[in-house]
């Protein structure tokens, strides 16, 4: 991109037009700036409730535990929404090799250090992105789920005003292909064409593209486009998709059947046959949407001279957007940059590469002049990954106690209508289904199946609270048919700490710590009133979840500190909310020994690491952190190390500031940092790779159910939970609130809903519903239990789904117990458990009930 170009962006930008075409519905180098921290005291700061300080800190003249495992304090910590009084400012248990005392952050509540340009209205988005000779396009969509498509006549777009280009599949021959996001062995496995070419199959699918001065402009073009359809019968979901008498989408001897899957270890046949009980279950999961604040937006700029796209865009992978757009246009990864500067929210949608990013990049080049698209909201939630539309079968074998013999179950799972990053989420699901229990013997068969929707990806929980769901579901249809609570059923099937690191039978899946016992004795403790009250309208529920965090890629860190001190995190990680710049400074401040003032964190630009993963299923506290403190600790001792040299010292003796190196006790010996670094900064960069860590949760709700009405309101909400060691207290506890909220929408409100014919009719927040300020009034209370971890150096954890996943299951079970003491039998399996579906869980009771 010339220079002038990269010098004349700003923040500027025409707002974005709400224009409809025939087929929709309603629809240079940035520099971040940084922040630095003017206070550290804390709102809330957990308080442990060992007998004794020195419980929680390592053995004396011990600062770090061997590689193969770290001990950490058993006794819960509570914060301060459960009611605890608080540590003093600053307060930590633990250090990291290494590092100074005084700059030991990890552990602290520090403030986002992100908030103020964000409040203040200085965020950068990629809406945001304004060049003078800036582009915008606007797409046509099928408002048809299936048909052929005929024509498309683009015509009467070109002529009207402002138009620069109108573009159909066809008209596009150097864009490559469809985007396969998926690779199983033996599946019919169809990727997503960036632009439809002979068939629609889902509304809101992609059908042409329009080029304008403004984006009023194309939105008003794009109005103009027509497409002749010749429409075809739809399958809406999994179980009319697979129908003997149902259409195929894509042309496969199996119908809509993409593929069949099957997990298992133990003797499953055997155990069932000789089970003295079997109890089954059938769970549904509606569709869901992300809900994220940001609808989706891109930009792209080509400089002819270099050949060398600039990207802007809302994402949770700046390298997968790179490396996708590079092999669909046919260039080397290198020839583009991507930043995410600011992201109003992910949740998983963004987390995929979408066909709008790579024909920005395409038009960029094609019209020599950089092209933004800005989705409404209706667009955005027509177009974005979905998930869920799963059906869960599960049968239990067990003995005359209720503890489990072994496990089968019926996955079929909803692809929509091409193969997108959803289908390896079948993997996660069935993981999952194993949850904090020993389970003998297990099969999964799975079958992934086209539907006229849109494709699903990941969503916050990414299939794990699918497989929560279906197990802990599946425990309370145990303990009713055994006469025992929840929290009875749960004791005698519950993985002991004695057992960890435990080996689930599934090929990679070990539980590398946790103290699930702990964790439910905890929340039983805490409910225990609720639980023997004679309230028949008040119900209590519990659930347990074992959560998967990370996805075993290597993950790059690199730390460059300056003569002057400054020390730069380059992360690759894509940030959209988590506090990336807060808390990895806060690891990278502590393993440094380094004031977190002098920290600063690069993130979000694809120039920064040549390779990361995506921002998703709680990995980055987890690999990003591990990274980010081995990079900084082997730039400390890179450090020490030319002190030592320089100084003819052991490198034992010498001590390391902001200031430079001196020599234990003889401060007289000593070099600033700026003689020490005179031939330039210190650069280190390593690559942390381990097995995933899994975080572990207890979740108990109590709710009360109107009978006549069948709402439901969570009155008290209580979270036992396990996220390794705590980073910063103040984000982890806002996480949870979060992600508490988002499992409400999930178990009450949130359902993406598809017409049998296919169409979509939840393209706005008037028709999807997700959770508002009175669904929100409950404040869950926190209970942080720190256990022993086996292979993770540093002790993260992930934490941004555990409140979660969980959820829905605690709230399924709490109503079932309020519906049962007023006299009904059905259990709640299908989400969300809408008050359509409580008032018929209580038909039984020959009520008159409003309908």
């Amino acid at each position: 991109m010339p220079p002038a170009r990269r010098a004349s962006a700003t923040s500027a930008s025409p707002r974005s037009g709400d224009g409809t075409c025939s087929a929709q519905r309603g629809w240079g180098t940035i520099r971040r700036r940084q922040w630095r921290i003017a206070s550290t005291n804390p709102t809330t700061s957990p308080t442990c409730s060992s007998p004794t300080a020195a419980a929680c800190l390592p053995a004396p003249g011990s600062t770090r535990a061997p590689p193969s495992r770290r001990w950490r304090c058993a006794a819960p910590i509570t914060y301060g929404s459960a009611g605890a009084t608080g540590t003093a400012p600053g307060e930590v248990s633990e250090t990291s090799q290494g590092s100074d005392a005084e700059h030991s952050y990890v552990g602290r509540p520090i403030r986002r250090r992100e908030d103020l340009p964000l409040v203040t209205g200085r965020g950068r988005f990629a809406a945001d992105v304004h060049f003078p000779d800036l582009l915008h396009a606007a797409f046509c969509r099928s408002t048809v789920p299936h048909g052929v498509l005929r024509s498309v006549d683009l015509e009467v777009a070109r002529t009207m005003p402002g138009v620069v280009a109108a573009f159909a599949a066809g008209d596009l021959p150097e864009v490559r292909g469809a985007m396969a996001d998926a690779a199983f062995p033996d599946m019919h496995l169809v990727g997503r064409p960036v632009l439809a070419r002979d068939r629609v199959r889902y509304v809101g699918e992609p059908v042409a593209v329009v080029v304008a001065e403004t984006a009023y402009q194309a939105a008003d073009a794009a109005a103009a486009v027509v497409i002749d359809t010749e429409a075809l019968e739809a399958v809406a979901d999994v179980s009319s998709a697979v129908g003997p008498q149902a259409p195929a989408l894509h042309q496969s001897d199996d119908g809509n059947i993409a593929g069949k899957l099957v997990r298992e270890f133990g003797d499953v046949d055997a155990t069932f046959a000789g089970a003295p009980l079997v109890v089954r279950n059938r769970c549904r999961m509606a569709r869901v949407s992300g809900g994220y604040l940001e609808p989706r937006a891109c930009c792209a700029a080509w400089d002819a001279d270099s050949n060398r796209w600039e990207m802007w865009t809302s994402t949770q992978w700046v390298h997968g957007v790179r490396d996708r757009v590079a092999e669909m246009v046919g260039v080397e990864a290198s020839s583009i940059r991507v930043r995410a500067e600011n992201v109003g929210g992910g949740f998983g949608p963004k987390g995929a590469i979408y066909p709008e990013e790579v024909l920005a990049a395409a038009l960029a080049r094609r019209l020599r002049r950089p092209v933004k698209w800005v989705a409404t909201r209706s667009e955005d939630t027509a177009s974005s990954m979905q998930a869920h539309g799963d059906v869960l079968e599960v049968e239990a074998a067990v003995d005359e106690g209720g503890r489990l013999l072994g496990l089968k179950a019926h996955l079929i799972h909803d692809l929509g209508a091409y193969a997108a990053p959803g289908a390896a989420v079948v993997l996660t699901i069935t993981n999952h289904l194993l949850s904090a229990y020993r389970v003998p013997a297990y099969r999964a068969n799975i079958e992934l199946v086209y539907t006229n929707a849109g494709p699903t990806g990941f969503i916050r929980g990414g299939g794990r609270e699918v497989g929560n769901f279906a197990i802990e579901r599946t425990m309370d249809r145990i303990a009713d048919r055994v006469g025992v609570d929840g929290f009875e059923v749960r004791r005698r099937n519950i993985v002991g700490s004695d057992q960890m690191p435990y080996a689930t039978g599934l090929p990679g899946v070990i539980y590398d710590g946790g103290d699930y016992a702990m964790l439910l004795e905890r929340v039983a403790a805490a409910v225990d009133s609720e639980r023997t009250s004679a309230r028949s309208e008040v119900g209590v529920g519990v659930s347990l979840s074992v959560e998967r965090t990370g996805i075993g890629a290597g993950e790059e860190a690199r730390v460059t500190v300056e003569p002057d001190g400054a020390a730069t995190a380059h992360l690759g990680s894509t940030p959209g909310g988590q506090g990336h710049e807060t808390t990895f400074a806060q690891v990278v401040a502590t393993s440094l020994g380094w004031p977190i003032e002098e920290v600063h964190v690069v993130a979000g630009d694809s120039d920064a690491l040549p390779h990361s993963a995506v921002t998703a299923a709680s990995r980055s506290a987890f690999e990003v952190g591990n990274a980010a403190a081995m990079a900084a600790g082997a730039a400390r001792r890179r450090l020490i190390e030319m002190g030592a040299e320089r100084l003819e010292a052991d490198v034992a003796d010498v001590v390391l500031s902001i200031q430079g190196v001196h020599v234990k006790g003889t401060p007289g010996r000593s070099i600033l940092l700026s003689e020490l670094l005179r031939a330039g900064p210190v650069q280190v960069s390593e690559t942390f790779k381990a097995p995933p860590a899994y975080a572990s949760a207890c979740h108990a709700a109590v709710v009360e159910v109107d009978p006549d009405l069948g709402s439901v309101r969570i009155v008290r909400y209580v979270i036992a939970h396990d996220s390794g060691r705590s980073i910063n207290p103040l984000l982890v506890e806002g996480q949870l609130h979060g992600g508490f909220a988002h499992g409400i929408g999930y178990a009450l409100l949130e359902e993406a809903v598809y017409q049998p014919d296919g169409v979509f009719v939840s393209d706005t927040f008037l028709d999807y519903l997700i959770p508002s300020a009175g669904e929100v009034a409950v404040v869950p209370e926190l209970i942080k239990v720190e256990s022993e971890v086996f292979g993770n150096p540093e002790g993260f954890k992930g934490v941004g789904e555990s409140a979660t996943i969980p959820a829905p299951a605690a709230i399924a079970a709490a109503i079932d117990d309020a519906v049962h003491k007023l006299g009904g039998t059905a259990f709640m399996d299908e989400l969300p458990m809408t008050p359509m579906r409580v008032i018929a869980a209580l038909d039984n009771l020959g009520r008159d009930r409003p309908r």
